[in-house]
């Protein structure tokens, strides 16, 4: 039976994906499906530049300009001289340069590509409006000069004018006792603040386990002591920790991407060893969150013998490039605690909006959404229907059918397309039904389908 008493929804516009139920409000026949981005061939994208760098990682960002074709990554590197912030390049996001910026003195010379020494999970994020030209570029970072406190490491910040010639805050550290990993979600719209996720430690038979925290600040040099927001529970597996997690916004949905660590039970706390695979979780708030595809790995570990078997960290958040979401991630061929193995960065890319998928077999299935306001023209779906066919028809609030909008009336999908136009016997849109509450049916056979939007 359709409920009818649920109020109508804002969704202003943005795709509407299927993490989760948020806008479903029935279904039948349908699977919810997690979708592994595909590993790039070529992987590593990154090696390790000797002597100067032993091992690299992600942690932290990489930021897009598609007028420019032009990738830049803040990422970290550990060499002779410990661990460094460091800076690469790239016009397709596939071969990348790290140029000599003559910043920093490395083994008595600067013809390297380091911008902060002695920095650990560069996380850097851009705001050109900012009143202030050289807060253009903000950082938050592990600073390993500032002297840890019973062994908890602190986090810090940093400025730049151009993301290369940094100046670390003075009233540094700004995040205090919160562990040696964190993300940085950065300026909030919908809660005009900046956020970032440090590590949370929490106490468990006199040790300490690995959680996720949020802190929250006006200003990116006041946070906020941070809240645990994410943690193991009684389905996970003994032993697992949560090592990290990576938080962005996708269409006004929190997407993260915890780093999963799986430690030996028998080991004492604090647990060493283990492998890092990542999963995949969503929230509507940025603290209340749930696993996404029944704690499946989102980003597996490679195969025996592969750069990524042994550990796995992402990037504070995908890249949209075109259709695709590519994935930068850390990748290392042993195991955390293990001191020879080697850290690449390698690629993995997913369709648009492609996280999960709701699918019906031959057999059918349909899916209700709850009651929303229409606020836009034209209704377009990603779907994958190959062999198979999607239909939409228009219901109002209470469930029932709009003349013109029903199923029997809609041009049937039966391709793979990330922004397939529906259309109807009399209608190319939904215009007629601008600001009213409505519903959708989808009507799915063979086919996957992963968001829908009103344009």
């Amino acid at each position: 039976m359709t409920d009818t008493t649920t109020a109508a929804l804002e969704i202003a516009g943005r795709r509407q994906l299927f993490v989760d139920d948020w806008l479903v409000a029935e279904t039948h026949g349908v699977a919810r499906v997690l979708h592994q981005p595909t590993k790039y061939v070529g992987n590593p994208v990154i090696h390790p530049t000797y002597p100067l760098e032993r091992a690299i990682t992600i942690y932290g960002a990489i930021l897009y300009d598609p007028v420019e074709s032009l990738f830049r990554m803040w990422y970290q590197g550990h060499g002779p001289i410990g661990y460094v912030a460091s800076y690469a390049t790239s016009r397709d996001g596939i071969f990348w340069e790290k140029p000599a910026l003559g910043i920093v003195e490395v083994d008595g010379n600067t013809d390297n590509n380091v911008v902060l020494d002695e920095v650990c999970l560069p996380n850097v994020i851009e705001e050109p409006d900012d009143p202030d030209p050289a807060r253009r570029f903000k950082m938050l970072y592990w600073d390993r000069t500032v002297k840890r406190d019973a062994g908890i490491a602190h986090v810090s910040v940093a400025f730049s004018p151009d993301g290369l010639h940094w100046t670390r805050y003075a009233g540094n550290p700004v995040i205090p006792r919160t562990g040696d990993t964190h993300n940085l979600l950065g300026w909030d719209e919908a809660l005009g603040q900046y956020v970032a996720y440090p590590r949370a430690a929490a106490r468990v038979g006199g040790g300490v386990v690995r959680l996720v925290g949020r802190s929250v600040s006006d200003d990116f040099v006041h946070w906020s002591t941070p809240e645990v927001v994410f943690a193991p529970d009684g389905e996970d597996p003994p032993g697992l920790e949560i090592y990290g997690m990576s938080v962005f916004k996708h269409e006004g949905l929190y997407l993260g991407l915890p780093w999963m660590f799986h430690t030996y039970p028998e080991e004492p706390i604090i647990r060493g060893g283990g492998t890092i695979d990542v999963q995949l979780a969503a929230s509507r708030d940025g603290r209340r969150w749930e696993r996404v595809g029944n704690r499946q790995p989102f980003i597996p570990l490679g195969p025996p013998g592969s750069v990524d078997r042994g550990m796995i960290f992402t990037a504070k958040e995908p890249v949209v490039v075109g259709d695709e979401l590519w994935f930068y991630y850390g990748a290392y061929d042993g195991e955390h605690g293990v001191a020879a193995r080697t850290g690449t960065i390698c690629l993995a890319k997913l369709r648009q909006d492609g996280y999960v998928s709701l699918d019906a077999d031959e057999s059918g299935g349909t899916v209700l959404t709850k009651p929303f306001i229409c606020a836009g023209e034209q209704l377009t779906i990603n779907t994958d229907a190959r062999g198979g066919e999607v239909a939409v028809a228009v219901l109002d609030a209470q469930g029932r059918e709009r003349a013109g909008y029903r199923k029997i009336e809609c041009a049937l999908a039966d391709g793979d397309s990330v922004r397939q136009p529906v259309t109807w016997r009399e209608h190319q849109t939904l215009t007629p039904l601008q600001g009213q509450p409505i519903r959708l049916k989808f009507y799915l056979r063979s086919a996957s389908l992963y968001s829908f939007a009103i344009a």
